[in-house]
């Protein structure tokens, strides 16, 4: 065989073989440059950035103190980066529309006050104020511990109120014999939610008629309010039409004795004579005794 025709397949082996190798390097080459480029479109998509999160569970319609959050650095990226708070005063005093879980982030669209420092919100989250909405107003009511769950009621539960009224009956109603003047107790309001609360006075939600009836009641200082705490989770309006309740009522119902003049008959009551008090006995006169 040609010497020269050896050496040119050798050579041409060997081209083959370095363009296998540079092809190899070449591949590695661009699949290392994408894959970096891969990661740090994913590092500049997704950054790690401080936001407020509740360190604890955050009631509903509570004002979230200084101690329930803190800034935690957190990867944010398309998809939770929306609303979040960055900076704890800008939530401190806000009121949540709903219950904020422990460890999750605190975001714009969760608070329901519609300020910064406000101390309740009257809409709800999911209410905007519309031609057809309904007129609510905040509006206060004096109910003291005894007649409010023991003092135990606090902002966002709700409540069914119940209104307890002096009933003037007129005198011609009164001499026929069937009617008197008393008190009369009635579930008046239903559903009621509670926005704050500072000691006997509680912020409640009301509509505007709503609330000028009681603004009219507290003002003319007839009527008593008392509050029933409603589950959570009812929101059932009850049928009103047959309760209400006076004393006479509830004694023909559970059939409590009716007090009886003791003893029978008209007039005062006889008492017994006195028993007079026996005489002293003379006292014996004293004896001398005989001379020595």
């Amino acid at each position: 065989m040609d010497p020269e025709f050896r050496d040119n397949k050798r050579r041409s082996k060997m081209i083959i073989v370095i363009g296998v190798i540079l092809a190899l390097v070449a591949g590695g080459a661009a699949f290392y440059l994408v894959n970096q480029a891969q990661q740090q479109a994913a590092q500049s998509a997704t950054q790690n950035v401080a936001v407020v999160v509740a360190v604890r569970a955050i009631p509903a319609r509570q004002a979230i103190a200084a101690e329930d959050v803190t800034l935690r650095n957190v990867p944010l990226d398309d998809t939770n980066a929306a609303g979040v708070a960055t900076a704890v005063n800008d939530v401190i005093g806000r009121i949540p529309a709903v219950t904020i879980l422990q460890g999750q982030l605190v975001t714009t669209n969760m608070l329901a006050s519609s300020s910064e420092g406000g101390q309740f919100s009257i809409l709800g989250p999911d209410e905007s104020v519309g031609p057809d909405s309904e007129a609510w107003r905040a509006i206060s009511l004096t109910v003291s511990d005894d007649l409010a769950v023991g003092g135990l009621l606090k902002a966002g539960q709700t409540v069914d109120v119940f209104v307890t009224a002096v009933v003037n009956v007129p005198t011609d109603l009164v001499e026929g014999g069937k009617f008197y003047t008393d008190r009369a107790t009635k579930i008046t309001y239903q559903n009621v939610l509670i926005l704050a609360r500072e000691g006997p006075f509680y912020i409640i939600r009301a509509s505007l008629p709503v609330a000028e009836e009681i603004a009219h009641l507290q003002a003319v200082g007839s009527a008593t309010f008392s509050m029933a705490l409603r589950p959570d989770t009812d929101q059932r309006p009850v049928d009103a039409t047959t309760l209400g309740e006076t004393t006479n009522r509830i004694i023909a119902k559970y059939g409590l004795p009716i007090p009886e003049t003791y003893p029978t008959g008209k007039g005062p009551a006889a008492t017994p004579s006195p028993t007079p008090a026996a005489s002293p006995e003379p006292s014996p006169s004293p004896s001398t005794s005989p001379s020595p």
